[in-house]
Formats: C-alpha cells, sequence, structure tokens
C-alpha cells in the first residue's frame, strides 16, 4: 500500500497530472491520421470531398466541446468538494470515446466519440491543472507546468507517428489497443491521487465557537448579554447563501486584471501561431519546393522537440520570475518568424533552413509558454489575497481561472488553423509570417508593460521570514 503522504505529495501529483495530459493528448491525435481512412473504411464514404468535409467537421467538434467544456468543467469544479471525482470522470469519458472509435461505423458514431474526447480533455485540462497547482503550490509552479508542457508535447509527437504505423501493419482496431492500455495505467494513478485539505473558509466557522468562554458557575443569560443578537432558534452553524452576483463577479475579477489579461492575450496568440503551422506549413513547402510528404514530419519535429526544454523554462519562472523566461521567448519569436518569411523559391536548401528556423520558433513557445501560465496563476493568487473572506466561495477561483484559460488557449487552437489558411492566401506566406511577427511585437510590449520581476514564492517567503 503507497503511503498517504506520497500519494498526496508534489512528486506523485505532478507525475500523475503530466501523464494524465501525455495520454490524453497521445489518445487524441493517435486517431488523427486515421480518421481519413475510417471514414472510407468502416463508414464507407468514398468521394473525397465527402472525407475532407466529415473530417473537418470531426476536428472541429474536437475544438469547440474543448471550449465549452473547459469554462464549464471549471465552474462545476469550484462547486464541488473535491477536484478528483470530475479527475475520475474525464478518465470514464476518455474511455468511452476511445471505445466509440474502435467499435464505430457511422459517422454519427466517430462524431460521439470525438465530443466525448473533447469533454475528457476540458476536464483534464481543467481540473488536472487546478490539481496540481493547489498541490505543487507557487513556489514549485513553474517546474510543474514545465513537466506538464514537456508530457503534452510527447503526445503530440508520438501520437500520429504510432496511430499511423499500427494502422499501416496492424490494422484499425489494434490502433486503439496502447490507447486502451494506458487508460488502464491512468486509471490506477487517478484513484491513488490525495488531494491537498482546503482550510474551511471563515465564513462557515461556527460563530459559537468564536465566542469568549463564560466564567465558571456563570448563567446562560451570560451569554445573552454579551451577544444579545443570539437567540435559542439560531442555528448552531452558519450555512451562508451564495451572493446571486457571485458567478458573474468571478469572471468580472478575472477579466479585470490586466496581469491574467496580458497573460491569456499572450497565451492565445502564441497558439494561434503555432496551430497555423497545422494548416500553412506542408501546404506551403509542397506549393513552394513541390516536397514529398515523407519529408514534411522532420518541420514538425523541429517544432515540437524544443518544448522538452519547458522544465527549464518553469524552473526559471520558479527561482527568477517569469518575466525573463516570457520577454526572452517572445522576443525570439519575432526574428525566427521574419527570417521565416525570407523562405521563397529562390531559397537554397530550403528544408534545412526551415528546420533551423522553426526550432527556434519552438524554443520561443518553450520558453514563453509555461511562464505565462504561471504568471496568470500569479495574477489569480492577486485577486483571491485581495478580495474579501469567502468572496469566491469555499475553494476560491482557481478552477474558473484555469477553465477560462484553456477555453482561450482552445479558441487559439480552432481559430488559428482558419487564420494561418485565409491569411496565407490572401497575402502569401512572407505577409502572415511577417503579420505572426507583428503580433509577437504586440504582446511583447503588453508583457514589458505588465509582467513584474518578482520570484514566485517571493511573497510567501518573506511572510514566512516574519
Amino acid at each position: 500500500m503507497v503511503a498517504d503522504s506520497f500519494r498526496a505529495s508534489k512528486t506523485f501529483t505532478t507525475l500523475v497530472v503530466s501523464f494524465a495530459i501525455f495520454t490524453d493528448i497521445l489518445i487524441q491525435n493517435l486517431v488523427v491520421p486515421v480518421l481519413p481512412y475510417a471514414l472510407h473504411t468502416r463508414v464507407g464514404l468514398d468521394n473525397h470531398d465527402d472525407i475532407q468535409r466529415w473530417t473537418s467537421i470531426l476536428l472541429a467538434a474536437f475544438g469547440a466541446i474543448l471550449m465549452i467544456g473547459c469554462l464549464l468543467f471549471g465552474y462545476v469544479a469550484d462547486l464541488l468538494p473535491s477536484r478528483r471525482t470530475l479527475f475520475i470522470l474525464g478518465l470514464v469519458l476518455l474511455f468511452l470515446s476511445t471505445l466509440c472509435f474502435a467499435l464505430a461505423t457511422s459517422v454519427w458514431a466517430l462524431l460521439a466519440a470525438r465530443i466525448l474526447q473533447g469533454l475528457s480533455t476540458a476536464i483534464v485540462h481543467t481540473v488536472g491543472y487546478t490539481l496540481l497547482t493547489e498541490v505543487v503550490g507557487k513556489e514549485h509552479l513553474g517546474k510543474a507546468l514545465g513537466y506538464t508542457s514537456m508530457a503534452l508535447s510527447s503526445g503530440l509527437l508520438i501520437g500520429p507517428v504510432l496511430g499511423g504505423l499500427l494502422y499501416e501493419y496492424c490494422g484499425y482496431f489494434q490502433v486503439f489497443l496502447p490507447a486502451f492500455g494506458l487508460i488502464t495505467i491512468e486509471a490506477m494513478l487517478r484513484c491513488m491521487v490525495v488531494e491537498k485539505e482546503k482550510k474551511k473558509p471563515a465564513a462557515l466557522i461556527s460563530p459559537s465557537s468564536q465566542l469568549p468562554t463564560a466564567p465558571a458557575g456563570a448563567s446562560q443569560s451570560y451569554a445573552a448579554a454579551k451577544h444579545p443578537l443570539s437567540t435559542e432558534s439560531d442555528p448552531l452553524l452558519s450555512h451562508p447563501q451564495e451572493p446571486t452576483a457571485r458567478r458573474a463577479g468571478v469572471y468580472k475579477a478575472l477579466l479585470t486584471s490586466p496581469r491574467f489579461v496580458v497573460a491569456l492575450t499572450s497565451l492565445f496568440v502564441l497558439n494561434s501561431i503555432a496551430n497555423g503551422f497545422d494548416s500553412t506549413l506542408v501546404p506551403f513547402v509542397q506549393d513552394a519546393f513541390n516536397m514529398r510528404a515523407s519529408r514534411a514530419p522532420a518541420l514538425f519535429l523541429a517544432l515540437a522537440i524544443p518544448m522538452l526544454l519547458a522544465p527549464l523554462s518553469g524552473w526559471l519562472a520558479d527561482h527568477h520570475g517569469p518575466r525573463f523566461p516570457i520577454l526572452a521567448g517572445i522576443a525570439v519569436a519575432i526574428p525566427a518568424l521574419i527570417l521565416l518569411s525570407l523562405i521563397s523559391q529562390a531559397t537554397t536548401t530550403p528544408l534545412l533552413k526551415m528546420v533551423m528556423i522553426l526550432a527556434f520558433v519552438g524554443l520561443s513557445f518553450a520558453l514563453a509558454m509555461g511562464p505565462l501560465g504561471v504568471h496568470a496563476i500569479l495574477a489569480v493568487h492577486e485577486i483571491e489575497e485581495q478580495s474579501a473572506p469567502d468572496e469566491f466561495g469555499a475553494n476560491g477561483i482557481l478552477a474558473r481561472a484555469i477553465g477560462l484559460q484553456n477555453t482561450i488557449i482552445a479558441g487559439g487552437g480552432l481559430l488559428g488553423p482558419l487564420y494561418a489558411g485565409f491569411v496565407r492566401v490572401a497575402v502569401g506566406w512572407k505577409g502572415l509570417e511577417l503579420l505572426n511577427a507583428g503580433l509577437c511585437a504586440g504582446i511583447l510590449i503588453l508583457a514589458l508593460l505588465s509582467v513584474d520581476g518578482r520570484k514566485v514564492g517571493g511573497r510567501q517567503s518573506e511572510e514566512t521570514a516574519v
């Protein structure tokens, strides 16, 4: 039996949440290269336009459900007494979605599977990150988010390759066997997690426990004289009703925080640019250089592999504050995107140069995105510290803040490919990358104005010293 102290530890919680994100992202991407073939061989679609249309619908449905689910589960998680209940529900939804994919013989079954998958991902990225943030604390948040970013990148790298190989050499159903194995391991890990105990809000403590003790032998009239408003009909425990304006007040507080808004804006821009490569990179190299499809993975690997350095940027955020890695990451992205815009048909050794430049773009994402998440969480803690006791409920606003943050990130994932595709058609590859560089310059200015240099654990360390 694993000791409860280890199951509630920062190390184990980071492991479980990182593995959950890896499992979810790997399974999510495991099916992406298989979808067109599933629509043809299992559903029976023969028309290429129908296959393209339903592939797009299935991918878009996932993004839309993810956006809605992050807001929904963020709100629900702050109301429920236990985060782990929702966390385990996410695994049940992931199992059902994988089963639907494996057995699907109609587009509606595939659509249901994709919707369930979107809900599962919403839970993992909202409740999982909330649970992680509460357990590891502000002092180690950057490093923990770095490990989750590394897990996410690993799932992105392995999923499509594994899915394609298993489908080609083993068959359709065999694609999902690793998924069921990972879900089994994940079930054991999620059930072992022990949540951090929450302090009872002051508003929920019995008023009688805060009264002065009556002298020995004093009559009951003593308490009545000291507290004339107390009556025999008063309840022993107060049960304050949640203010009706609290729901709207949470999001108003978040969206009127300049630091939180800048963090979300920056994450939206960077995620839109990153996902925009999905719809433009391969078409550009095919049109410009007639490059074989077998060379395309090298370009995406160049983008993804630097994300394995995310724990390093998290360490920098923990020890030196998020300002430096955020500014450094965005600053690296601007010249890299400008250089990328110069790639044209006249470029010699274009593949080698694109791989090198894309590696710097990936490095910029690795440096900035994790610390931007830390910056957003610090802004949430600042809002809670400045609020009245129990203003936002017993569980605070962390889950709702992370849900809103992931909704914005999902929005970038949904809109990024559309934005990039339309802009490339309108103004070309050079115009697209110059526009991306301009967007990064804009968020760099915002970051300079709003991201301070305080260390993540600085405030708490000062309080401890006192």
